[in-house]
């Protein structure tokens, strides 16, 4: 903790803060969804494009965020712009390798009515081509829209195409029995409800899965596999919905059906894959890595131009520490598609955590102009000005973060300003900073860490108790993080309240360092409490037990360079180099 009479020590302690980059990885921002649905109900529309401008820039390939921000434009009256957004919705959800059936939370009547708004504007106009592109839109998240495939009848019936017409007038009568004496069926020739068949029981069952009831979707996809037993997108249907209800021995034997259904269909070795996955995390196994690479190497295999069996690959060997192959795989995914942003997040990220910081700011700064209009991606100048700090770069970290913030206000890019603020001794806006992060932090992941620096700040401004009051709410939240106690003790002492320093300190000497966060705090502390030697024990014993943890050896070099051992420093950089690549 910095005070007055250890200034230069504890300037250490909160650069060794700082540097905490790649401890938990570099995770993306947390965009709750809901908050900019919210903003709909509200019909505070302006501030919900603002909102799904921002999350379909950090989530360039999110279907729901296309769809909403469409909304958000179709109630501005920008139509040019909704028409955009409500199309790429709908061409993602149409992906079948990367999203198998439409996304969930995009079926309901209201959104229906949305692109039946649209469709019938186009069809008005006679834009034939872009009225079918919405009234797929309408079956895509409603597989039993009545209305879509009516209005589908009317674009074939329009463009003299009475064949592909009839076939989707016979869908609507199968969900409608009452068409049956309309005028459409009587121009069609259609004197007879149709029989039910793969297509009817496939949707059923895609209605039932998205509507949350497991079991009855599983219903509908077995009479739709008895009617096409060699069709694999109904029995991957039909996994997903076993794999919903952690059914696992049904999984497996509805996805081999699936491959002897037809080989070389890739989407089944990689929900094999996830399947693997899925049981591990359910059962806290840790058995399943080689079947998971064995079925994405075949995925890859049987479609070797697949850029998504690339990357579920290339985010496996990331997740394992095997750099080299996570490297290769991204650039195989990014190869096929050089605009695939995903692919060279991945490729950024794996070359940072192997340590190579020189490709993986290159490579982020690429992912950063892959939005359409050349507007930097927010999260990926969020990651920037975390490498930069790492570098302790912090005026071109602050940059970054500025940028950012300039395009969505985030607890994320508020929180790390914040603590660039308050290494360059800007208290004020560093508290300014922190409270922003506050008050967007819904989730209160954030809540620990921004008290226990309002307590730093209020130590740097000379009112101890306030400081004590912020460092106890610290503790409060989080009683065995070993850097809140320390603070929280030290500044008992500055008040002069030995009985509460003693009980503080007692409780820190009872902690024990477990996570990589642990080794670092109390390093931090020893080195603070004139225990240097202590300081590198602590955290040699951190590398040890966390041998891949990067942020330790550099938290190891950082405090032989605070002590400017010229020895230690060539070696724990020579160490890093080995090991990381660096």
């Amino acid at each position: 903790m910095k005070n007055v009479k250890i200034k230069t020590k504890t300037k250490f302690l909160i650069l060794a803060l700082t540097v905490i980059i790649n401890a938990q990885g570099f995770c993306s921002p947390v965009w709750n969804i809901e908050n900019g649905i919210e903003l709909i109900k509200q019909n505070k529309y302006e501030d919900a494009k603002k909102f799904f401008e921002g999350y379909i820039k950090s989530s360039p390939n999110d279907a729901d965020g296309h769809y909403y921000l469409g909304i958000c434009y179709k109630n501005l009256n920008q139509m040019t712009k909704s028409s955009y957004h409500l199309q790429k919705s709908y061409e993602l959800s149409k992906n079948i390798e990367k999203i198998n059936v439409a996304p969930v939370n995009l079926h309901d009547e209201s959104t229906e009515d949305d692109y039946l708004d649209m469709a019938n504007m186009y069809f008005d106009a006679g834009n034939y081509k872009k009225a079918l592109q919405y009234a797929d839109l309408m079956i895509n998240i409603n597989p039993n829209s009545v209305n879509g495939f009516i209005l589908k009848t009317k674009i074939y019936s329009k463009q003299n195409n009475p064949t592909q017409a009839k076939i989707y007038f016979k869908k609507a009568l199968m969900l409608d029995n009452t068409l049956v004496n309309s005028v459409w069926a009587k121009n069609l020739g259609v004197t007879k409800i149709p029989q039910y068949n793969h297509d009817y029981y496939n949707i059923k069952g895609l209605e039932y899965y998205y509507s949350g009831d497991a079991k009855a979707a599983i219903n509908y996809f077995n009479k739709a596999a008895s009617l096409e037993p060699k069709n694999p997108v109904v029995y991957n249907n039909l996994a997903l919905c076993y794999m919903k209800l952690n059914d696992f021995n049904n999984a497996k034997k509805t996805l081999n059906k699936a491959v002897a259904a037809d080989r070389n269909f890739n989407l089944s070795y990689i929900n094999l894959a996830k399947l693997e996955k899925l049981k591990d995390r359910t059962l806290k196994k840790e058995t399943a890595n080689s079947k998971i690479e064995k079925y994405l190497l075949k995925a890859v295999k049987v479609n070797p131009n697949s850029k998504y069996a690339y990357l579920e690959l290339g985010n496996y060997y990331l997740e394992n520490k095997n750099y080299s192959s996570a490297n290769k795989n991204f650039k195989n995914a990014a190869t096929i598609d050089s605009g695939f942003f995903e692919a060279m997040l991945g490729l950024g990220i794996s070359y940072i955590e192997e340590g190579n910081l020189s490709d993986g700011i290159k490579t982020l700064r690429n992912a950063a102009n892959l939005t359409k209009d050349g507007t930097k991606n927010p999260d990926m100048l969020y990651y920037l000005s975390k490498i930069c700090t790492a570098n302790a770069n912090f005026s071109e970290a602050k940059g970054y973060l500025l940028d950012a913030i300039k395009q969505n206000e985030n607890k994320n890019y508020y929180f790390e300003l914040g603590k660039i603020y308050y290494n360059e001794e800007d208290y004020s806006s560093a508290e300014n900073a922190f409270k922003k992060a506050m008050e967007l932090d819904l989730d209160f992941t954030l809540e620990a860490d921004i008290y226990n620096y309002f307590g730093l700040i209020e130590f740097k401004n000379f009112d101890t108790e306030k400081a004590v009051y912020m460092f106890k709410k610290a503790v409060d939240l989080e009683p065995n993080r070993a850097m809140y106690l320390y603070n929280l003790a030290q500044a008992y002492k500055s008040l002069g309240n030995k009985n509460a320093y003693t009980k503080e300190i007692n409780a820190l000497d009872n902690l024990k360092p477990k996570t990589v966060q642990d080794y670092i705090d109390f390093s931090t502390i020893y080195f603070d409490k004139k225990n240097t030697s202590g300081a590198f024990k602590i955290l040699n014993e951190g590398i040890s037990k966390y041998p891949e943890e990067r942020i330790l050896y550099e938290s190891k070099l950082k405090l032989f360079r605070t002590i400017k051992d010229t020895r230690g420093i060539k070696e724990t950089e020579l160490e890093i180099k080995n090991k990381f690549r660096r």
